[in-house]
């Protein structure tokens, strides 16, 4: 403001009567108090100085990797250390160019790095649920995250990020009843959550080419919706199993599944 040539004392008379509202040391609100998660985020940036970028829990919310509520504002600078209440602030030496994106206005770190920034802290599944929703939001392939290890050899968390690379992961409770069924009865157990050939299914035997849907009415918004993705997956040769199969028929299920991946094995 001072550089656009606004004076001191104007700038009090707009704190004092309400126009700007001060966030950070450097950084207002104009004209209220009440922030979005995107205005948080980004007075945090702003207050973090040149090369300051959204990172690690903040930036993974932002780019749909992790569920829940806004966390914290989180940031990563290149400069000299410096303290910001209510900012979490990492260091680092160097960031590399293609490690850094822009969203929504703010710059932050990209989903490979975010992934990488976050895997020494996330409890293995939460990491592999993390990359799962890597792929299905912005396509980011193993290949790619590999790309970003390679630009940042020293990080921590490299081994366990590879290992949640290559993890099925299970995205609902229907999902892992369904997989303690068939690990109670000693039935062997798919992939779960993968592409094939170019459409995510939830359970599959590669070696049967057998695939299982597992489906809810919950999840539908309207009957019709519900009958219609069934149809959907009779269709695509999908065999589609209900809470009610898992959970009230589990018996009548498991033998069904035994039967189809015997059949299946026949005709492979």
């Amino acid at each position: 403001m001072l550089e656009a040539g606004i004076d001191r004392d104007r700038i009090d008379r707009w704190i004092s009567d309400g126009r700007l509202w001060a966030v950070h040391r450097g950084v207002y609100a104009i004209g209220h108090t009440a922030q979005s998660s995107l205005a948080r985020y980004m007075a945090a940036v702003l207050a973090g100085g040149p090369g300051a970028v959204l990172s690690h829990h903040a930036a993974a919310y932002l780019l749909k990797l992790l569920r829940g509520l806004p966390p914290r504002p989180e940031i990563t600078i290149t400069t000299a250390d410096r303290r910001r209440p209510g900012i979490v602030i990492h260091r680092v030496g160097a960031l590399h160019p293609r490690d850094v994106c822009v969203v929504d206005a703010i710059p932050m770190t990209t989903v490979p790095r975010v992934l990488l920034d976050l895997a020494p802290s996330l409890e293995p599944a939460d990491l592999t649920r993390a990359c799962h929703e890597a792929w299905v939001h912005h396509r980011v392939t193993p290949e790619i995250v590999e790309g970003c290890i390679a630009r940042n050899p020293h990080k921590k968390g490299a081994a366990k990020l590879r290992r949640a690379l290559g993890s099925d992961v299970t995205l609902s409770k229907l999902e892992d009843l369904f997989l303690a069924l068939l690990k109670a009865h000693g039935v062997p157990l798919p992939r779960t959550n993968i592409d094939v050939r170019g459409d995510k299914v939830d359970c599959h035997w590669e070696r049967h080419g057998l695939t299982v849907e597992l489906i809810t009415f919950r999840y539908h918004a309207t009957r019709h919706g519900f009958e219609t993705d069934n149809e959907r997956r009779r269709r695509s040769r999908h065999v589609p199993y209900t809470y009610g199969d898992i959970v009230e028929r589990a018996h009548a299920t498991v033998a069904d599944l035994r039967q189809r991946l015997e059949q299946a094995a026949e005709a492979a």
